[in-house]
């Protein structure tokens, strides 16, 4: 009979774990409400668009926004401009001017000028033109200079006048050939380093050159195939010959972003952000994280409009800046707004399918900044988890998000510790301290190339991914101080986890004040952040443009780059040096040098971002 009953048992669809701070109907509310399939229709129609910072094509992806939101009821739908020129700062962002570009073509000639065959093109591929190019019509002959950023590069070859090809982004490139009188630089620059690099060399990728630079120039992008076969016609003293024309370049501009509210009776924020910006078609990255979050705008919207959603205490705002450098200038231009920011979900890259080769994460704040809200998104995470994994291995499952479009495959969420490189990384910057749940792929195999395309984006993980942000926005939303010992008793079990891990590595210490911040974490999220003064507002590296390394003139930093934005985040003006050092030791896992540490905070006092204690 045991046997009988334990057959029966197994063979039931597991029962649906709960999601704190919400009831079984609202999370039904929540699964049958969120289309990943509407979420795929707006992301193919953000691809069609060149979101470059500032440019056109921004503008209309942001416009198009701002007419879904309209649709969906948003009566307070709008742009919020914030001038971008080259001079205006935002804490630590250097605004950049807007970039448009009209034209490019790059096509082989031969000795008359007469077209042989066409190399790269504008209009069938936006992504083919580096960006900050400028306008530039060139025939001439094209160079092979290796990676093209060593003095040795162009020994013995006379690039004056000429095209270089070379294998390094064309910032680096330039640098070098321009001074030497080269006209213009065709790169095949890889960048993304994953375990599929270089598999496939049609692949045209992304490039760059310095929007700040002092001298000007083009370049244009080719696949790795392509310069390959260049180069095996230079290595024998083959002439290759090259028209390049370019209708291109900076102008005064706006950082464009598309915001909308829904009020709650509370002036206090949650706030849904992703990243507007990055190259045609840029599906994953990031049209995906964008159209995401405009599904969890029309979901939560008409959810409350149909009283199947209680109304939010804490009013809930969604943004599409450019990514890092529009947040910035969002969070400094409009200080009142960071100041009423209690936490902040960002997405990402959130819908790459099986082509892709990614892995989603739900991924938690920095080490340096504890909060309960990361264990909140871990314990959404995990439910969508379950049910997505028990849908694909029984077929049943109470929440399965499945697209009628996309695939039936698990979700297999990572949850995952704090790593860099989004918006988030600006929220959660000590001197705003708002804490973030960032929500991405990694890694992408398409990631910044010209096969970033919509069809391979998984609509089920748009809905799977869509579920975990708005479930997590709405809780926050809606908690009340009445809740505090409600949520210290969620934190329990993810507490006692830590602990476990803390004490196989040996970093109890630093693990006991990990806990004590995060349970201090609920009174700020009630009271509000207290931030962390400093002369400049914003973590060093921003987009475009290095607050650090545009400041600093001393000697070489030694600290790992690694370590730099956590060790800022740890300076309160308290801590001792060694204090830090050993924080980060923990946080890492690695030795961390104490000299390397005061170094690098010594440096920060130099540039005037920290006030150092004279010693």
């Amino acid at each position: 009979m045991r046997k009988l009953v334990l057959a029966l048992v197994l063979a039931l669809p597991a029962a649906a774990q709960s999601i704190p701070f919400l009831s079984e109907k609202e999370i039904a509310a929540l699964a049958t409400e969120i289309s990943g399939e509407t979420a795929k229709r707006n992301l193919e129609g953000f691809s069609r668009h060149h979101r470059m910072r500032g440019s056109r094509g921004f503008r209309a992806a942001s416009e198009q926004i701002v007419a879904e939101l309209k649709r969906y009821g948003y009566a307070d739908a709008h742009i919020e401009s914030l001038p971008a020129d080259g001079t205006i700062f935002y804490g630590t962002q250097r605004s950049r001017p807007a970039w448009n570009a009209e034209l490019a073509e790059l096509w082989e000639v031969d000795a008359s000028g007469a077209r042989v065959a066409r190399i790269a093109s504008w209009d069938a591929a936006p992504i083919t033109l580096a960006q900050d190019s400028v306008t530039g019509d060139v025939t001439a002959e094209l160079v092979d200079v290796g990676a093209g950023t060593a003095d040795a590069d162009y020994a013995n070859r006379d690039v004056t006048g000429k095209l270089v090809l070379a294998s390094a982004q064309p910032a680096a490139v330039a640098a070098k050939a321009l001074p030497r009188g080269a006209a213009g630089i065709v790169s095949y620059a890889q960048n993304q380093r994953t375990a599929w690099y270089g598999e496939d060399e049609t692949l045209i990728r992304w490039g760059h050159l310095d929007t700040f630079a002092e001298r000007k120039t083009f370049a244009f992008m080719v696949s790795l195939k392509t310069a390959r076969a260049l180069q095996a016609r230079l290595a024998r003293a083959e002439s290759v010959r090259l028209h390049a024309r370019v209708i291109a370049g900076q102008s005064a501009g706006s950082y464009d972003i598309a915001t909308a509210t829904i009020p709650g009776s509370e002036r206090e924020e949650i706030v849904f952000s992703c990243h507007l910006d990055h190259p045609r078609p840029g599906a994953n990255d990031n049209a995906s994280g964008c159209a995401t979050i405009l599904e969890v705008a029309r979901s939560l919207s008409k959810l409350i409009d149909e009283k199947r959603l209680e109304k939010p205490r804490k009013t809930i705002r969604f943004v599409w800046p450019a990514e890092i450098e529009g947040t910035l200038a969002l969070l400094n231009g409009r200080p009142e707004l960071a100041k009423n920011i209690r936490a902040a979900i960002h997405l990402d890259m959130v819908g790459g399918g099986p082509e892709t080769k990614a892995i989603f994460h739900v991924t938690r704040g920095p080490a340096s900044a504890p909060s309960f809200i990361y264990d909140l998104a871990d314990a959404v995470g995990t439910f969508v988890n379950e049910q997505s994994a028990a849908y694909a291995k029984t077929g049943a499952a109470a929440y399965p998000m499945i697209a009628g479009d996309g695939s039936k495959d698990p979700l297999r969420a990572e949850l995952a510790p704090f790593s860099e490189g989004s918006d988030h990384q600006v929220y959660t910057d000590s001197s705003f301290g708002i804490p973030s749940i960032y929500l991405n792929d990694w890694p992408d195999r398409y990631i910044h190339t010209n096969r970033d395309v919509p069809a391979n984006i998984d609509s089920t993980k748009l809905a799977r991914a869509a579920l975990i942000a708005a479930a997590s926005g709405y809780v926050l939303a809606r908690l009340s101080p009445n809740e505090a010992a409600a949520i210290q008793t969620m934190m329990e079990p993810f507490a006692l986890e830590r602990r476990a891990r803390a004490m196989r590595r040996g970093t109890l210490p630093f693990h006991e004040w990990y806990e004590r911040g995060m349970r201090d974490s609920v009174t700020r999220f009630f009271s509000g952040p207290v931030p962390v003064q400093r002369a400049v507002r914003g973590p060093m590296s921003a987009f475009g443009y290095d607050y650090f390394d545009a400041h600093y003139k001393g000697a070489p930093v030694r600290l790992n780059p690694q370590y730099r934005y956590e060790t800022l985040n740890l300076w309160d003006g308290k801590r001792s040096d060694a204090e830090i050092r050993d924080m980060l030791a923990a946080i890492f896992g690695a030795d961390v040098k104490l000299d390397d540490v005061t170094q690098y905070l010594d440096a920060l006092g130099t540039i005037n971002v920290i006030a150092r204690k004279a010693r």
